[in-house]
C-alpha cells in the first residue's frame, strides 16, 4: 500500500488568510481561515512583517500539531497562492491590487526564510490564487479530466482562473486578470481615471457591491450586512444584484468566446448568496452567447471545491513542482 505524502496550502487574500494541511488526494487534514486587516498597521512594511509571521506561525503550529505529516520525505512542501498581479518565477507580488501599498515584495523568499526560522526547511511553490483555484477543481473537483476550464472566483475581488488545453493560462502569473475586463464602456469614457470601479470587479465583487451599495444610502460595513437589509426588505438594493449578474454573464461570454471552455466553474466567498445572483447570470449568459454564436455555450455551476478551492489548489502545488 502506497505511503500517504502530505502538503500545507496557503491561501492569501485581500481580507483572510486560509491554511490547511491537505493529503496527496485532496483531503483537507485540519483547516484555519484569519482574518487579514490590510491596512491595520497603516504602513505596508509592517503590514508584510505581520502576514509573513502569521503564515509562518501557522506552519509551525501544523508541525507540532502533526509531526508524522510535516516531517521527512513525505511531506512535499508548502503551496502559497495569493491574489496578484505577481511573477510565479520569481516570487514576487507585483503592486497586488487588494494589498493597499504593497509594490514589488519577494513574498515567496521572505516565507521561505521565514519558515527556516522556525526551523522548517522546506519548498515553497507560489502562484496567482485564481489559478490556484482552477488546478484544485481539475484535481479534485467537477473539472476532473477537463483539458480547458475556468474558475471564477466571486468574493472580496474577481479572480479568474484559466486552465487552457491542461495547463495554466498565464505568462509567468501574470495574465489571469479577466476580472479587471470593462463591463461599462460609456462610464470609462466620462470617467476614465475611475475604470477600476467599471470593470467586472468594480460591479460584481464583495469590495464593489458595498462601494455601490453606499452610493444608495447604505450605512453598513460589510456584504453580510447588505445581504441581511436586502433580505429584510430593502429592496432598492435589488439592482445592485442585477448589475452583478450581468456583469459576471459578460465575463463568463469573454472567457467563452476567448477559450472554448469545457465549463465553468464559480468559487468564493460569495457562493454563500448564490441565489441572489445565479439564476440570472445564467439566464443573461444564456442569451448573449446564443445572439453570437451557441456552440460556444458551457455549463455554469459552483465548483465542487467551494469555498476552498484556493487552499486547496495552494496544497496541490509542490505536488506539480
Amino acid at each position: 500500500m502506497k505511503k500517504k505524502s502530505f502538503t500545507i496550502g496557503l491561501d492569501l487574500g485581500g481580507t483572510k488568510l486560509a491554511s490547511a494541511l491537505l493529503d496527496d488526494d485532496g483531503n483537507i487534514i485540519d483547516f484555519i481561515k484569519i482574518p487579514v486587516e490590510m491596512s491595520k498597521e497603516g504602513s505596508p512594511l509592517k503590514t508584510q512583517k505581520r502576514v509573513l509571521n502569521l503564515m509562518s506561525d501557522i506552519c509551525h503550529d501544523f508541525k507540532k500539531r502533526y509531526p508524522k505529516e510535516t516531517e521527512g520525505k513525505y511531506f512535499k512542501g508548502v503551496g502559497l497562492a495569493s491574489a496578484g498581479p505577481l511573477d510565479t518565477e520569481k516570487g514576487l507580488l507585483i503592486n497586488p491590487i487588494n494589498f493597499p501599498g504593497w509594490k514589488k515584495v519577494a513574498i515567496r523568499d521572505s516565507l521561505k526564510e521565514e519558515l527556516f526560522k522556525q526551523k522548517i526547511k522546506t519548498n515553497v511553490v507560489f502562484q496567482n490564487d485564481a489559478i490556484a483555484a482552477a488546478l484544485a477543481e481539475g484535481w479534485i473537483g467537477g473539472a476532473k479530466n477537463m483539458q480547458t476550464y475556468a474558475v471564477v472566483t466571486v468574493g472580496t475581488g474577481i479572480g479568474t482562473g484559466v486552465i487552457f488545453n491542461g495547463k495554466p493560462c498565464h505568462s509567468k502569473g501574470m495574465g489571469s486578470e479577466f476580472g479587471h475586463l470593462i463591463a461599462d464602456m460609456r462610464a470609462v469614457m466620462k470617467n476614465p481615471q475611475d475604470l477600476k470601479k467599471y470593470t467586472v470587479e468594480g460591479i460584481a465583487s464583495g469590495t464593489g457591491l458595498l462601494r455601490k451599495a453606499k452610493e444608495l444610502g447604505f450605512a453598513g460595513e460589510s456584504v453580510e450586512e447588505l445581504v441581511l437589509a436586502y433580505r429584510s426588505g430593502k429592496k432598492e438594493y435589488q439592482v445592485l444584484f442585477d448589475d452583478m449578474a450581468f456583469a459576471l454573464a459578460i465575463l463568463c461570454y469573454d472567457l467563452s468566446i476567448g477559450f472554448h471552455l469545457d465549463g465553468i466553474f464559480l468559487s468564493g466567498g460569495l457562493i454563500k448568496i448564490k441565489d441572489l445572483y445565479l439564476e440570472n447570470l445564467k439566464s443573461n449568459y444564456t442569451e448573449l452567447i446564443t445572439n453570437f454564436n451557441p456552440n460556444f455555450r458551457t455549463k455554469i455551476t459552483p465548483a465542487k471545491t467551494g469555498n476552498h478551492a484556493g487552499v486547496i489548489g495552494a496544497g496541490y502545488l509542490p505536488y506539480l513542482h
